[in-house]
């Protein structure tokens, strides 16, 4: 991982109080599978009234924050490293 990514992983360990192992973190390529991963967590310690729409949405601002990237770019299918240009 790069450090775009690396930083990206820590502000959203910090945004939603998860802890993402790096063996895990290096295999979470897509928006997609990073926001399945905050969601299944947040379930695991919150409980079933987490809404994964809510944590789409505050994982896009993240994103867009740490990357200087447009919203419209980030969607579930982009690629951290090949469709958002992190490094």
């Amino acid at each position: 991982m790069g450090l775009d990514t690396v930083e990206l992983v820590m502000q959203v360990e910090k945004h939603f109080r998860v802890d993402i192992p790096d063996s895990e973190a290096s295999h979470l390529a897509t928006v997609g599978m990073l926001h399945s991963w905050v969601v299944a967590d947040s379930i695991v310690w919150a409980g079933p009234q987490v809404d994964p729409q809510r944590v789409f949405v505050e994982l896009r601002e993240l994103i867009c924050t740490q990357l200087g990237v447009d919203p419209s770019e980030v969607v579930s299918e982009a690629r951290f490293v090949q469709d958002l240009h992190a490094d």
